[in-house]
């Protein structure tokens, strides 16, 4: 179904040309420059200040009270349980009157860019993939019938339950490619502008969260100026930049592609943020109830909040270690309040858990640098 597509620029219900805005005081812009679309870091918890530490506004609160001990991924009441999504790409315009250009950018088409994005948000374990390679499915259905035999392999695909998706998300990409020639040399001019939708599949509504904008990537923004530039010599390319070998143009835009996807998933990270219920203290240890299986990456920073009756109240911010069911988070400030002084001293020198009616949940506010240097 080409009916959706997953736009890098995920625009929701007429914010698409809307600028988006992030809590300045838990992130920070990489690298600005001019017109181009940025990452966004999360601070270290070691960089937060008293006022820094709040519940992220992206994070619903409604129906907390549903989360018990035995958390359930498909209790849909709790709004801690993972969300699966879909991928689609929708329009790929091209834009060059090139054809060297031209042919490189057609390479990058809709199935390509499809499953380079599945990779990279199902590597962060934080949603549920729905996955479009049906070439590797029929594949691999094949070489079970030829491995094993044919009751065992119905009984399993009959036991078996497909991901059903919550969202469907479209994208719409722009390609385009251009030179610019001055009197002794020409620069090479790429950009991808990507914009998304995101479609509730079951009521066809289209929805206005998560907002992921619209998402910009120039060719300066994954290889330098200097490297684009080339040289004619009656008006045929003589040396620096091969514009006209469409390895060498495909391998920019591919870069460029990975770029917006990196933007993509930082936004994502921010509007949908990995969630746990925290299950002890002891002095400044936590211990969460959930760990990578819930999203929850490596040094991530995370506000701990105290939940009763439809009033949030910060308690500290932590930096997280998750293990694979579960997690231990070290507080690196408490908040400056009577609420978390009381736990604070309950937890001083001892295990402490708060009463069922006082849960304490721990949010993450968005990428954190760790995966950075070392995932992207």
């Amino acid at each position: 179904m080409r009916l959706l597509t997953l736009t890098l620029a995920l625009s929701l219900a007429g914010c698409a040309s809307q600028e988006i805005q992030y809590p300045a005081e838990q992130t920070t812009a990489s690298a600005p420059t001019a017109k181009a679309s940025l990452m966004r870091i999360a601070k270290s918890a070691y960089e937060f200040e008293d006022k820094d530490i709040q519940v992220p506004a992206n994070f619903d609160t409604q129906g907390l009270q549903f989360c018990d001990d035995e958390f359930d991924i498909e209790k849909n009441a709790c709004p801690l349980d993972k969300k699966a999504i879909r991928i689609y790409f929708g329009d790929n315009k091209i834009d060059s009157k090139y054809a060297p250009e031209a042919a490189a950018l057609t390479r990058l088409n809709n199935k390509t860019l499809g499953l380079m994005l599945e990779n990279q948000l199902a590597g962060v374990n934080r949603f549920r993939i729905v996955t479009n390679d049906n070439d590797t499915i029929a594949l691999e259905k094949q070489k079970q019938f030829e491995e094993q035999d044919v009751k065992t392999v119905a009984e399993l695909n009959k036991s078996a339950k497909i991901l059903r998706p919550d969202y469907a998300v479209k994208i719409d990409t722009i390609k385009s490619a251009d030179r610019f020639y001055g009197e002794h040399n020409g620069l090479a001019q790429y950009h991808v502008e990507m914009s998304t939708s995101v479609i509730n599949p079951y009521t066809k509504e289209k929805l206005a969260y998560p907002n992921l904008g619209k998402i910009r990537v120039k060719g300066t923004d994954v290889r330098s100026k200097e490297s684009l530039v080339y040289t004619e010599v009656n008006n045929k390319y003589y040396t620096g930049f091969n514009y006209s070998d469409q390895d060498n143009v495909h391998a920019v835009f591919n870069s460029m592609a990975s770029k917006a996807f990196d933007v993509l998933l930082s936004r994502l990270l921010i509007e949908m943020p990995s969630s746990a219920q925290v299950v002890a203290f002891k002095d400044n240890q936590v211990t969460l109830d959930r760990g990578r299986n819930a999203g929850i990456l490596n040094n991530e920073t995370m506000i701990l909040f105290q939940y009763q009756q439809g009033f949030v109240e910060p308690i500290a911010v932590a930096m997280v270690k998750p293990s694979s069911n579960s997690a231990i988070a070290q507080i690196v400030k408490w908040k400056d309040s009577d609420n978390a002084e009381k736990i604070k001293d309950k937890a001083d020198g001892k295990i402490y858990q708060t009463s069922l009616s006082q849960k304490v949940f721990a949010v993450s506010v968005g990428l954190p640098q760790d995966y950075v240097d070392n995932r992207l």
